[in-house]
């Protein structure tokens, strides 16, 4: 099949295009430690701290995408959905921080963040509604995934040290959404023309990357550099 066939769904197509970037981020190390509970909380912290970032920036491109959306249900739930990143992600996120401030260092959004962001940000500045759904589709569907196969890992939950956390993406509510938000992604792409399901499916690829590059970032903790020393 080709991006601009018609007879496949978008989203069967895009997560067939991720299945290798799928596999990289199950097997990182921080995935691993993730689930099985011993990754230190220090690298936690520095993951939390890059999503709160993260989150309030994705918040400001479901808002955008809400305001592009064709019809109400689309409206309602990017609406609904920046609403929930601001207050129930950021929310989560925040209380774990607050708890463990001995681990939480005052960092500013790394360089892979600041990276995703701006990948997210200029997919609204044309104002192209199908390849913005693309755009955020991954954060949605990558970690409702990740979640489901690091709860089957992980075990029961109330004695996890991220049990909090892993439950927030893995609760039924998480899944809904993210099944939602395909569900949106293959209208939009049901009537967009070659062209344009070529950009969502750049756009959706390289959100992935992305995706892989954050979760990975909570071990290699990438910094912005410093003005080299004169000899």
């Amino acid at each position: 099949m080709t991006v601009g066939d018609g007879d496949i769904r978008f989203t069967v197509q895009a997560w067939d295009s991720i299945a290798e970037w799928r596999s990289a981020v199950e097997t990182r190390p921080f995935i691993q430690a993730l689930a099985d509970g011993s990754l230190p909380t220090d690298a936690f912290a520095f993951y939390l701290a890059q999503d709160v970032a993260y989150l309030r920036e994705f918040s400001r491109v479901l808002s955008m995408a809400s305001a592009m959306a064709p019809h109400q249900t689309a409206q309602r739930f990017f609406a609904s959905s920046a609403h929930v990143a601001l207050e129930v992600e950021l929310g989560v996120h925040r209380e774990w921080l607050a708890a463990h401030t001995a681990e939480t260092a005052e960092v500013g959004p790394s360089p892979v963040t600041c990276a995703y962001n701006n990948h997210l940000l200029a997919a609204c500045v044309g104002g192209n509604y199908p390849v913005v759904t693309a755009a955020v589709l991954p954060c949605y569907w990558l970690y409702a995934h990740i979640a489901e196969a690091v709860v089957r890992a992980a075990g029961p939950l109330d004695a996890h040290p991220y049990g909090r956390w892993i439950g927030t993406y893995s609760d039924a509510a998480f899944q809904e959404s993210a099944r939602t938000a395909g569900e949106l992604t293959d209208e939009a792409a049901a009537s967009a023309d070659s062209s344009t399901r070529r950009l969502m499916l750049d756009a959706f690829v390289r959100s992935s990357m992305h995706e892989y590059l954050f979760f990975d970032q909570g071990l290699t903790r990438p910094r912005w550099p410093t003005p080299p020393r004169l000899p």
